[in-house]
Order: structure tokens, then C-alpha cells, then sequence
């Protein structure tokens, strides 16, 4: 029943259908014709200082989504500062 409740919120966020109060920031890190990954990121409402990122790799054929895998992480301001230093940092 969670991957039921979790597909369920996943295609909320696909159709924009969050509360208008809830800021998304959505990007394309990498689109190719068969390949496209984004990230999408919100602050969730209970605990304060928490983000939900999202992960989505999509796999296309004709420009259409023919496969995604969606990896969600529940991450706070410095949680996400470490993870942009660690990747853009040698």
C-alpha cells in the first residue's frame, strides 16, 4: 500500500496539482533523445527546514516517457549544501 500512496503522490507532482501555496522548483539536468533526468524540489509543510528532492530518470522513445524511476530524499538546507559541495568539489 505505501508504493500505491507514494506512485499516487509522485503523479500529483507530475500535474503540478501540489497546493498553490507549496513552491516547486523543477530543472532538466540531462535530455537526450532517449534519456531525460530532473529534479524537483519543494519544502515539505511539517518539520520545518525539511525538502523533498525528487530524482526522475526517464527513458523515451519519440518523445514520449516509456519508463521513469522516481527517488525521492527528505533533506534539510545543509543536507543539500553537502551534496552540492560534494559533487562539484574533487
Amino acid at each position: 500500500m505505501l508504493w500505491a500512496s507514494t506512485e499516487h503522490l509522485r503523479q500529483l507532482k507530475e500535474k503540478k496539482m501540489l497546493h498553490e501555496s507549496i513552491k516547486q522548483k523543477q530543472f532538466t539536468v540531462k535530455e537526450t533523445p532517449g534519456y531525460r533526468m530532473r529534479v524537483t524540489q519543494h519544502a515539505v509543510t511539517a518539520p520545518k527546514g525539511v525538502y523533498a528532492i525528487d530524482f526522475i530518470q526517464e527513458s523515451l522513445k519519440d518523445g514520449e516517457v516509456v519508463d521513469s524511476q522516481v527517488y525521492n530524499f527528505f533533506m534539510t538546507s545543509e543536507d543539500l549544501k553537502a551534496l552540492c559541495n560534494g559533487l562539484l568539489n574533487d
